[in-house]
């Protein structure tokens, strides 16, 4: 899968009306769905240059800069914390649930869908340090070709596992190659 065919959101609808649609818009979550968090890590990891760099700031030079760097860091870290903290992916017996989340009380949570049918393959990215602290990104290729990375989720093992034993992961239809022509 190339990396273009990768998206933070879900898939959206197929163009040809012949084939069945990936993702839903709904309006709640199946009361026995499984909870699955991303790792703090998915928060911290994209903050934490910022936040060193101006404690560095800070500690060395208070007096010229004041509280703007500390303004600063809660302007970069808050919003990531808050989405960070709202992303919850849910799984059910049928479809991975996948909230879109923004800023609280200003943007609605907007939740879809995604049918375990729909599913070819799934592969778990570690990235740098995703074996050692614990998280890995899941790749969720779909039938007809397209992607979705699920971010930093800690327990990834058993949210490959549940999908697994829940769909039928064929992994992608490959077209066969034309066999090389022999020389005689």
């Amino acid at each position: 899968m190339n990396e273009e065919s990768k998206s933070d959101s879900p898939p959206e609808e197929p163009q040809d009306e012949s084939t069945q649609s990936y993702s839903i818009e709904v309006d709640s979550i199946p009361d026995d769905a499984t909870p699955y968090r991303q790792s703090q890590w998915a928060w911290l990891k994209s903050s934490f240059i910022w936040i060193i760099g101006l404690v560095v700031i800070i500690f060395f030079d208070f007096m010229s800069f004041g509280l703007i760097p500390i303004l600063f860091a809660v302007a970069i870290a808050a919003p990531r914390y808050l989405r960070w903290k709202q992303t919850i992916y849910y799984l059910s017996e049928t479809a991975l649930f996948v909230p879109m989340v923004g800023l609280p009380k200003i943007q609605k949570t907007r939740i879809f869908k995604i049918d375990f049918d729909s599913m070819a393959n799934l592969e778990p990215k570690f990235g740098s340090f995703g074996k050692t602290l614990g998280y890995a990104d899941i790749i969720i290729s779909f039938k007809d070709g397209r992607g979705y990375k699920v971010e930093y989720i800690a327990d990834y093992e058993n949210f490959i596992d549940q999908i697994s034993d829940r769909a039928d992961l064929t992994g992608l239809e490959e077209i066969p190659e034309d066999p090389p022509i022999e020389d005689k």
